[in-house]
């Protein structure tokens, strides 16, 4: 087993312990510490949303055809049967899983929520759909693309995640449960579809690796 499938058997295993201990709490009251984590980014001043909002579109669903046209166009066949995978097969489940914890929204659970989005009066929580679409991107790309891909994606996943509980969209449980499905989904896709890096290597690096001569030659 190579280096990257090992990774991603880790991945999927710690994700999915933590996508169940997550889900087992939500299904129960909501903990002083989750109120406090939601709080402090719930608070946070009205005009970050102008910077926040288009950030959090990488974990909606219409990411995923996009990325993976984009991949098409690329001709990155594997990378777009990843994307695919992942992200669609996680925002089925996450759906499913919603009405399974039926655990409601901030607003439903909570009094004084700063509400920045419209959610239908049975709109469920946990697991984030944003979250779960997001990690499971992230996981995707880290492995299929360069390094520089990947912290891209690392620092969108991470604003998809605290942008959730800025729009009182998400308690801090259906973000972190969220976020563990899409970890499942992307490492499972990973392995399915096997790992594709394409990793330009450094100038020094690939002088590095050439034979050398000798100076009498």
């Amino acid at each position: 087993m190579t280096g990257d499938r090992i990774r991603n058997v880790w991945i999927a295993g710690i994700a999915a312990i933590v996508l169940a201990v997550s889900a087992v709490a939500a299904a129960g009251r909501v903990s002083e510490l989750e109120v406090t984590i939601f709080r402090a980014v719930n608070d946070l001043p009205q005009v970050l949303y102008v910077a926040i909002w288009p950030l959090m579109q990488y974990g909606t669903f219409i990411t995923i055809p996009l990325l993976v046209i984009a991949a098409l166009a690329f001709r990155r066949m594997r990378l777009a049967r990843a994307l695919a995978i992942a992200g669609i097969g996680v925002y089925a489940i996450a759906r499913v899983m919603k009405e399974v914890v039926d655990r409601g929204r901030p607003a439903a659970l909570l009094t004084e929520v700063e509400g920045r989005e419209e959610f239908g009066a049975e709109s469920l929580g946990f697991p984030s759909g944003h979250a779960a679409v997001a990690g499971a991107l992230t996981v995707v790309v880290a492995f299929q693309l360069s390094r520089r891909w990947a912290v891209a994606a690392l620092v969108l996943g991470a604003i998809v995640l605290v942008g959730r509980l800025y729009v009182g969209a998400h308690l801090p449980l259906d973000v972190i449960g969220g976020a563990a499905l899409g970890a499942i989904g992307g490492a499972i896709a990973n392995l399915v579809v096997g790992t594709d890096r394409r990793v330009a290597e450094p100038a020094a690096q690939a002088d590095a690796a050439e034979p050398k001569r000798s100076p009498n030659t």
